[in-house]
């Protein structure tokens, strides 16, 4: 994929995350700053690092200063501000261990489908 064509996605996941959580930290309720945030590390579970349930805004210094820093407390705060089946369906999807190339054009329509549903 191309740095564009990330560029695109990420963009598209902001505004659908925007539009299903609001524009503020999920964790401190600040509205500078915010991070996309990845529940299941990108690094780790590539094919979950364009799919919304897997994302959350924090802020700046939520993000680098607690999340990645206190990884079990941030896992119990989670179980307490995301919906328990999307928690679960998630960790199902991370479960998955075949290889899946991701489809640009594919995810950028799914992703504007998701958008378009939430404006409704």
């Amino acid at each position: 994929m191309t740095t564009s064509e990330k560029k695109t996605l990420n963009k598209l996941l902001h505004e659908l995350v925007t539009l299903r959580d609001g524009s503020w930290c999920l964790r401190c309720k600040k509205t500078e700053r915010l991070n996309l945030s990845h529940i299941y590390p990108k690094g780790k579970y590539r094919r979950l690092e364009y799919d919304p349930d897997n994302l959350k805004f924090l802020c700046f210094g939520c993000h680098l200063g607690w999340w990645h820093k206190n990884p079990i407390e941030a896992h119990v705060w989670l179980q307490t501000v995301i919906p328990k089946k999307r928690l679960a369906d998630l960790k199902l999807r991370a479960g998955y261990t075949g290889s899946v190339r991701m489809d640009y054009k594919l995810l950028k329509l799914f992703l504007e489908n998701e958008i378009r549903k939430l404006k409704r």
